[in-house]
């Protein structure tokens, strides 16, 4: 299939991850089984890369995406997840990343790679640094012969969230779509029909709320790494992540 017949001619999106797919050889890319060895290898150099990168430092949440996709990570989340028996991945995924936390669309491409899927991401259309940091270690990594059989099912796009002409050329091809971002982002979205045998897999608008025992949080060894962690969860994406607590309970006095 060409590129003229998976996107209009006027469209023109950006393409943050060069050495991965073009976008008419994503749509093609033949699915793999769940925690294929190559996707695992793939995103082990990842983390590799995003964990030596000087650049990466200034970004917590670029480093614990990078500690998150590790090799021993992935080996953990493949003894807990993969399923039995023979899988394939659907096809296609086009993730629609939320424009307001920059490392979530890496955590969706990745479960798409590891679910066996080619991957189509739309990234925030903010100039957020960590995108361009992890874009890059991706760009790298596929450029090595080592993962080149990857470059496929990996294709990050930049575009106007407003140009309805890309999102529905790539929900037209798509095998499954995959919404971040709340309720009016998923209505709009939806205004592009989806093939009839895909699916969409969407994250709606939700809170959280975060309840605290007093007595095992000051008797705690731990009290300050709880505090720093209740602080990355709540204002590293300015309470705007459904981490982030809208209401705080103590219990006790």
């Amino acid at each position: 299939m060409t590129a003229e017949a998976l996107l209009p001619p006027t469209v023109g999106p950006t393409i943050l991850c060069p050495t991965g797919g073009s976008l008419d050889d994503t749509a093609s890319a033949r699915p793999l089984p769940p925690f294929d060895a190559s996707v695992t290898s793939l995103l082990a150099t990842v983390s590799t890369s995003l964990l030596r990168d000087p650049a990466s430092k200034r970004h917590p949440d670029v480093v614990t995406f990078g500690f998150w996709c590790r090799r021993s990570s992935l080996q953990t989340m493949e003894t807990r997840f993969k399923p039995a028996g023979l899988r394939l991945g659907r096809g296609l995924v086009f993730h629609v990343a939320p424009g307001n936390v920059p490392v979530n669309f890496a955590y969706s491409l990745a479960a798409g790679l590891l679910s066996g899927n080619a991957n189509v991401v739309r990234l925030p259309s903010a100039p957020y640094p960590q995108v361009e940091i992890i874009a890059h270690a991706f760009d790298s990594a596929l450029s090595s012969p080592d993962h080149e059989a990857l470059r496929d099912h990996v294709t990050l796009v930049r575009y106007d969230r407003d140009d309805a002409a890309m999102t529905g050329a790539l929900s037209a091809r798509c095998d499954v779509r995959v919404i971040w971002g709340g309720d009016d982002t998923i209505r709009e979205i939806r205004r592009a029909p989806l093939p009839a045998r895909s699916t969409d897999l969407t994250f709606a608008d939700r809170y959280s709320m975060c309840v605290i025992d007093a007595d095992s949080y000051l008797h705690g060894d731990d009290a300050a790494s709880i505090a720093e962690g209740f602080f990355n969860d709540t204002y590293l994406f300015d309470q705007n992540a459904c981490t982030a607590p809208h209401l705080v309970v103590w219990l006790g006095s």
